[in-house]
């Protein structure tokens, strides 16, 4: 959910409170309080926390969404080296925007439209579906062992034949 910082700053200087009251009464940490205010999201329940301790309706410190669109699509034909992409979430929108700049000759933005969603045309070669793998301790360390010898070896190659 969104969160209007600043109105939940003003109802805290009204009333005289400090963050330090504001964590106390929520159960949340300083750092999280903080970025929850300056960032302006926070999950239904710390919204819901933060406005009963600041004695606000959650209504108060919400900020209405500047869109409803909240769907993200990648659509391409089979054999075809390009696809259309439309994102409503800022984080992609930010990416294909830095795309589009660095590299217009495969990234090129069609439309940015009204609701704040954009929509692109990118290489269907950039399309991943990558999921997290989750290694024990032990393998953890391996892997960080082998990839800490095969850095020393490229450098000693590098010394060797440099």
């Amino acid at each position: 959910m969104r969160v209007n910082g600043k109105r939940v700053l003003e109802i805290m200087e009204t009333k005289e409170m400090t963050p330090e009251t504001i964590c106390s009464r929520t159960g949340l940490c300083n750092k999280s309080l903080h970025w929850i205010v300056n960032n302006g999201f926070a999950s239904e329940e710390a919204m819901e926390r933060i406005a009963e301790a600041i004695g606000a309706e959650v209504r108060e410190i919400l900020l209405s969404d500047i869109t409803s669109n909240v769907e993200n699509a990648i659509e391409f034909v089979k054999d075809n080296d390009r696809a259309t992409v439309s994102f409503s979430q800022g984080r992609y929108i930010t990416r294909i925007r830095k795309l589009a700049a660095e590299r217009p000759e495969e990234c090129e933005i069609v439309a940015e439209n009204k609701d704040v969603s954009i929509c692109a045309h990118i290489p269907v070669m950039w399309i991943r579906i990558n999921p997290s793998i989750e290694l024990s301790e032990e393998q953890r360390q391996r892997k960080a062992e082998t990839m800490r010898r095969n850095i020393l070896k490229n450098v000693n190659d590098r010394r060797e034949n440099g």
